[in-house]
């Protein structure tokens, strides 16, 4: 279940499966008249910046691209593995393509470009025409341990040597060729997720298999093909679209009643059955008015459809007043779907329903 007193963590975009975008939210709160809790979220990643002269390919740093194959696993009851691929803006599969210290790293849901020259990502989600940017010195996160491995494994036939790297806010542990190397010099001024540690403890070494282990799920890559190859300059170029700072910009938007908040309370008042707060609801002596919020949960569907209705609860409340509120939701309309970065989430919401009695 998602705590809904507690600030979660949902991220992301950056830094393509190695990013550490981050969306703090106080998911639901319950409070009184139905209002759902706020939101706050920020987003970091990236890659890097500035480097040596490249080497002649054959010779030294590696260009080409790689193909992951992308897995997830939720730990919250309230979303699916399928709606974690969506939260984390990740498909079944991802492409990195590298030059001279610039990559593009493609899913399903995004492209995303980080620009040696620019000291910037770029984020160009599918169904958004706007391609967003973040600068590389926008993680503060703070590292807490490395833990280094100097076993040699195989990894797709490549020899690896293994590395965990871990922050307040996430774990990622790698794998990463010794064979197979970008300039470490690439990633010198970039503090997004880490990217100049990574570069420095290992050398460059191309990541061949990454473990990103958040607070709600668990992101596993697997590389699956490696192809070196000479790379044109234009799979680097932008969309030519609008450029927005990512911070601040509208990626995230979680469900509502059609009109918003004014239009819930309408709906409720003309479907409840008023004489019920008449007869279960008690006014103190010396009072004019009372009241009971039932809170209801309940599953906001890729349509829009509300489903999974419960009341949590129910000890706070008249058991006739909780079934009313449980009838009342159950004819709802279709609701204004979750979406992050453009994509409709299945997401779980509450609100509550309020009994007055003496009005």
């Amino acid at each position: 279940m998602i705590n809904k007193n507690n600030v979660d963590k949902i991220p992301r975009w950056g830094h393509g499966v190695w990013g550490a975008c981050t969306v703090r939210s106080g998911l639901i709160g319950a409070v009184r008249r139905g209002l759902i809790g706020a939101v706050r979220s920020w987003l970091i990643g990236g890659l890097l910046v500035l480097g040596m002269a490249r080497p002649a390919m054959g010779q030294g740093y590696w260009e080409g691209s790689c193909v992951y194959r992308v897995s997830v696993q939720s730990k919250v009851e309230d979303l699916r593995d399928q709606d974690i691929h969506k939260v984390l803006t990740v498909g079944d599969e991802m492409t990195m393509t590298v030059k001279d210290g610039n990559y593009k790293l493609s899913t399903a849901y995004a492209d995303t470009y980080i620009i040696k020259a620019d000291r910037k990502e770029y984020i160009k989600f599918r169904k958004i025409d706007t391609v967003f940017f973040l600068n590389f010195d926008a993680d503060t996160d703070r590292v807490t341990g490395i833990v280094r491995g100097n076993t040699i494994i195989s990894v797709g036939g490549y020899p690896c040597k293994g590395i965990t790297i871990e922050t307040s806010k996430v774990s990622r542990q790698y794998y990463y060729s010794t064979t197979l190397k970008t300039n470490p010099d690439d990633d010198q001024y970039d503090m997004l997720a880490q990217a100049e540690l990574y570069a420095m403890e290992t050398g460059g070494g191309l990541k061949m298999w990454i473990r990103t282990d958040y607070p709600y799920a668990i992101e596993v890559d697997s590389c699956i093909r490696v192809d070196r190859r000479r790379v044109a300059d234009s799979v680097f170029r932008l969309p030519d679209l609008p450029i927005s700072s990512l911070f601040g910009a509208p990626r995230i938007r979680f469900p509502q009643f059609p009109g918003g908040d004014s239009a819930w309370r309408a709906w409720v008042g003309s479907v409840v059955n008023p004489r019920l707060a008449q007869r279960y609801v008690v006014v103190p002596k010396g009072e004019k008015e009372a009241w009971q919020t039932v809170i209801l949960e309940f599953a906001v569907a890729e349509d829009g459809t509300v489903s999974d209705v419960r009341v949590t609860n129910p000890n706070e409340v008249n058991p006739r007043l909780a079934e009313e509120a449980m009838r009342v939701m159950r004819l709802s309309p279709k609701w204004v779907p979750a979406t992050f970065y453009g994509e409709t989430v299945k997401w779980t919401c509450q609100e509550g329903i309020e009994f007055d009695a003496g009005k």
